[in-house]
């Protein structure tokens, strides 16, 4: 039995390790429907936990789509509308295929610290 590469988890707490294509499709399919409202894709062998990509469902009913390789100044983030697109990319950066950073308009993702 070998360790899983990729695991997604789901608003719910559902766990899927190595997701496939049509996997990360029906899990998107299952936030449009309001079934859930993000999911987040690691990288298993990242033991920081700071390497991932995620979808958050937006109230206007789009997507933001999110990755972050590292720290907190390498956090992305662009929205979209299109399910497609986003399966796209998060299929793309799950399996580490060209492209996916040139199909999105990303920017910094910032959060403020508030004391």
């Amino acid at each position: 039995m070998t360790a899983a590469l990729l695991r997604v988890r789901m608003e719910s707490g559902q766990i899927w390790d190595d997701p496939s294509e049509d996997l990360l499709f029906e899990l998107l399919s299952d936030m449009e429907r309001g079934e859930e409202q993000f999911l987040i894709v690691e990288r298993v062998a990242d033991a920081t936990g700071q390497t991932f990509a995620q979808v958050v469902r937006t109230d206007a009913g789009g997507y933001q789509v999110e990755y972050r390789e590292g720290d907190e100044d390498s956090h992305f983030q662009a929205l979209t509308e299109d399910k497609r697109l986003v399966h796209s990319v998060i299929t793309s950066w799950a399996f580490e295929l060209p492209g996916w950073r040139d199909a999105l308009p990303w920017a910094p993702l910032r959060f403020t610290n508030y004391r």
